[in-house]
């Protein structure tokens, strides 16, 4: 099988810790390119043996050798070379949130299927196999109907006065950072539109928010409790209680920060049963998109469901920045 010739655009931590060495484990991927207008490029290809290095993301995208890039830019940058990448005929997978505005991501659907390009949100979570089994398993009814899922994502900045996800000009805040996932995990395992959405912030001493919590309620009558906090302990949970039990994830979002390993545990009247399932999150990720590329067919991260994310994603940002202090 011919090998997907990958680039990389940015020289952010989430590329050198996860994506890179994702992709190098992956065996139909080769990295051809690496481009960072940090300075940073050359450090990382010397580290990661990669060929070429770039000052300027125009030329990675230049180059005929690639076949697709991966963007890990500051949210504000994703929508401007996600778009060049797609009119470079490059298949693009980008860095959550792909984009901010809903109108930025239907343009760029539109531009890749113009060009006959993939383009993905790259929600990692999504492709972990406890996912998949956990909505297997809310399919089957084994806690009954579902009436309430509770989703969160908490973790502690260190660097309060440099950490680029406090930037409000880069598209920061707790909400764009960690929120997204337990909104994204709640589209995941319901997939209705919701009916209501309330969000408010929490601690607000900071030009971006930092902590939130978010209700939504369905049309078939199920409640989601979102909330994401940059000031507590490390919590990346799913609890979901039916009408006949309940089940948890308790590592629902960072599984690499668990030996890979994820656990879905759920109680009945009758059972109470833990599931292991071990798998790389980001290498799973990389190996579903070059599926996509290489069927020439959406991924199973699919456009309408990238859609409703953003859409939703920006209602509630809407709302949460009515609360922000200027």
């Amino acid at each position: 099988m011919k090998k997907i010739r990958w680039g990389i655009i940015g020289a952010a931590n989430i590329a050198k810790q996860q994506v890179i060495p994702a992709i190098q484990q992956t065996s139909n991927a080769e990295i051809i390119a690496i481009a960072s207008q940090s300075g940073k490029a050359q450090a990382l290809a010397t580290q990661f043996n990669i060929p070429k290095t770039y000052d300027t993301y125009e030329k990675l995208l230049e180059s005929s050798d690639i076949d697709a890039v991966y963007i890990a830019l500051p949210n504000t940058h994703h929508k401007t070379w996600a778009l060049a990448a797609i009119q470079a005929k490059k298949h693009v997978l980008c860095e959550k949130p792909i984009v901010l505005h809903a109108t930025d991501l239907i343009e760029l659907q539109k531009a890749s299927k113009r060009h006959n390009v993939i383009l993905m949100e790259a929600f990692m979570y999504r492709f972990h196999p406890q996912m998949a089994k956990a909505k297997e398993l809310l399919g089957q009814g084994v806690i009954g109907d579902i009436l309430t899922i509770r989703s969160r994502f908490h973790f502690t900045i260190k660097d309060w006065q440099n950490d680029i996800r406090l930037n409000p000009n880069l598209g920061g805040g707790v909400l764009n950072d960690i929120g997204c996932y337990p909104l994204n995990a709640i589209h995941y395992l319901i997939e209705e539109s919701p009916k209501t959405v309330q969000a408010i912030q929490g601690i607000s001493n900071h030009q971006v928010d930092t902590h939130v919590a978010v209700q939504i309620s369905y049309p078939l009558g199920i409640l989601a409790q979102i909330d994401a906090s940059f000031h507590g302990p490390m919590t990346q949970k799913i609890d979901i209680m039916g009408t006949k039990g309940t089940m948890q994830l308790p590592y629902a979002f960072r599984t690499d920060l668990n030996n890979h390993e994820g656990f879905i545990q759920y109680e009945t009247n009758n059972e109470n049963k833990t599931i292991t399932v071990t798998a790389n999150a980001y290498v799973e990720q990389i190996k579903a998109f070059q599926q996509a590329i290489e069927n020439n067919e959406q991924p199973t991260y699919t456009e309408a469901q990238m859609l409703q994310q953003t859409t939703e994603l920006e209602k509630i940002n809407q709302v949460i920045k009515t609360a922000i202090p200027t």
